[in-house]
């Protein structure tokens, strides 16, 4: 089955890599371990983060895809549907990415844990719902809202969150937040 379901982005993938990958577990193995490379320049201050712009958001993405797809970087210009989600449709993607991102923006300080949990929650959210490109959309939210979160004085411990508990959090935030901020609240630290 196709990873999502309008359309076959795998097969547009395979059509459109940098490296020419022509097999889908080759093409998946080539990702993982360029953006394990690119990741790897931001964790060590190689690669920083300017800011929490939409267009520091994109070049987040393009930093981490660069090397593998020619849209790194760049809003997908086709509708994604993954299993029951329907994402932003491409048409209205630059009008809510500038609401959401003047949102992050102008957002206050995060007075205490229980604030910086909802507000997460809430961005992570929205940004998954927006999911403006073809692909890379998790990790590089996950990277921007991680900066974001120590910014605001909080350092999010993604690696100790149950990868269900996480999905299913994910699922349910389409229509309530309450789960996935619950489980932030395990996995956020004051600075």
């Amino acid at each position: 089955m196709p990873k999502y379901n309008k359309g076959n982005n795998d097969e547009y993938l395979l059509q459109h890599n940098l490296m020419g990958v022509s097999n889908q577990d080759k093409l998946t193995q080539a990702e993982a371990l360029s953006f394990f490379v690119r990741n790897a320049e931001i964790e060590n201050g190689i690669y920083s983060i300017k800011g929490f712009s939409k267009w520091d958001f994109m070049a987040i993405h393009h930093h981490l895809f660069q090397d593998i797809y020619p849209f790194a970087g760049k809003f997908r210009d086709v509708n994604l549907i993954k299993e029951s989600t329907v994402f932003c449709q491409f048409q209205f993607l630059d009008a809510y990415a500038d609401s959401l991102f003047n949102e992050l923006i102008i957002e206050g300080k995060w007075e205490t844990v229980e604030t910086a949990a909802k507000r997460l929650a809430y961005f992570k959210a929205e940004l998954n719902m927006l999911h403006p490109f073809r692909e890379g959309n998790g990790r590089t939210i996950r990277i921007f809202l991680a900066a974001y979160a120590k910014e605001k004085g909080y350092l999010w411990r993604y690696e100790n969150m149950d990868a269900q508990m996480y999905l299913e959090a994910m699922i349910k935030s389409k229509y309530d937040e309450s789960d996935l901020e619950k489980l932030l609240l395990t996995v956020l630290e004051p600075l």
